[in-house]
């Protein structure tokens, strides 16, 4: 389940973020690293009528983030952390959205990090997502106001 709610919310972010145009080539990247039951899942937006900035979706799983390349949509894999100050020295100043879904990403530089919280009643968890404003300054990225009122925002 939490697997398909991060394909929908990461499908829905290429509506609430815009991309320098030179940015995106013939496809819009998004790629995964070491996580390999995300990209699998994240195949499904590769559909003829599923696009992102006007142009098809490819996913990308990665093992190492020297495979990073054109991608505009960077997740981070819970077993790629120990290499996320690499991460973010290899994409500081570009135009790619990192993403990931451990604890305390936000605060370390990730703009984009999926969370469990107790829904109202105290009977489940809901898969939610903060945002770090300041991981997202740089980048070149326009990111909707939107989405910032449906989010955690921290620092």
């Amino acid at each position: 389940m939490a697997q398909r709610l991060k394909v929908v919310y990461l499908y829905n972010f290429t509506r609430y973020i815009d991309w320098p145009d030179a940015s995106v080539g013939d496809a819009f990247v998004i790629a995964v690293l070491r996580d390999p039951g995300l990209a699998e899942a994240l195949r499904a937006l590769e559909q003829p009528d599923k696009e992102a900035e006007g142009r098809p979706i490819r996913v990308r799983a990665l093992d190492a983030a020297s495979g990073l390349g054109d991608a505009q949509i960077l997740f981070v894999g819970a077993q790629a952390l120990p290499e996320l100050p690499r991460i973010l020295a290899r994409t500081r100043g570009k135009p790619v959205l990192l993403v990931g879904d451990s604890p305390g990403l936000a605060r370390q530089g990730v703009a984009i990090n999926f969370f469990l919280k107790p829904d109202i009643l105290g009977a489940g968890k809901q898969l939610r997502f903060q945002i770090n404003p300041e991981a997202l300054e740089g980048r070149g990225l326009k990111v909707s106001a939107d989405l910032y009122d449906v989010a955690e925002v921290v620092r």
